[in-house]
């Protein structure tokens, strides 16, 4: 495992997706800061667009499309080995088909957690030079930061379960981009068929929390309820991934 795990690390580190799709991530942050500090300006929107640089930080997985840009990474590391048939040699040394499985969502959840801190600490910079610190307890806003990465997690999990099963770059990444929207449209459709009261099945779908989080008047109720939910995800889909593919046809 131990050997498997360095042999997807590096892997990753000569891989050029890994930083491009990070440079994407800091240069979409750097444009919405700078929209968002050109309208602050303007004297007849700056009341409805104020910021702060607690703001800009909440809401900077939004703002540097984290979610979007990280599922491409991951379809792209993910299949890889498979396009290039490489995989095969892997498995010819010997290695079992979970020991792979598990030592590529490890590397994935590594890079995709430097990705994360490296978009956090450039809202950091970004929104302290900007716009200052202020309005917001420290603890209350590395709360906010915490569930928000458990978020992002049970996200690039999900990703990661539904690139294993394509196994192809192309589709996995058109999977990664359109399955989360069918699948709130679809439980969009069955609360207005079902007519719940105070209830939505959309609101325990994963790729909906994130839009939920990313504020900082976000209640403590609701980052408690995405933070359970998150790891709930987060338990579930590896388990359930690692036995599927324990089905696949090489």
């Amino acid at each position: 495992m131990k050997n498997l795990l360095k042999l997807e690390l590096r892997k990753i580190r000569k891989q050029k997706s890994f930083y491009i799709c990070t440079l994407v991530m800091v240069g979409l942050l750097f444009l919405s800061v700078l929209t968002s500090d050109a309208l602050s300006k303007n004297s007849e929107l700056a009341g409805q667009f104020s910021s702060s640089g607690f703001d800009i930080i909440v809401s900077s997985l939004n703002s540097s499309s984290f979610l979007l840009v990280a599922g491409i990474f991951v379809a792209l590391c993910v299949c890889n080995d498979y396009e290039q048939e490489t995989i095969k040699n892997i498995y010819a040394r010997g290695y079992s088909r979970k020991r792979v499985y598990f030592s590529k969502l490890i590397s994935v959840w590594i890079s995709t957690t430097i990705m994360f801190t490296v978009v956090m600490l450039c809202a950091f910079i970004f929104g302290r030079a900007y716009f200052g610190t202020a309005n917001l307890e420290g603890s209350r806003l590395i709360y906010i930061i915490g569930v928000q990465y458990t978020v992002c997690m049970a996200n690039i999990f999900l990703f990661f379960f539904v690139s294993s099963l394509i196994r192809k770059n192309g589709l996995s990444i058109a999977a990664t981009i359109v399955v989360p929207m069918i699948v709130n449209m679809l439980l969009g459709m069955l609360d207005s068929f079902m007519k719940f009261k105070d209830f939505s099945t959309a609101d325990f779908w994963v790729s909906s929390f994130m839009g939920e989080i990313s504020k900082v008047s976000v209640t403590d109720e609701k980052l408690s309820f995405c933070l359970i939910a998150s790891l709930a995800y987060i338990l579930v889909l590896p388990i359930t991934g690692a036995f599927s593919h324990r089905k696949i046809e090489l």
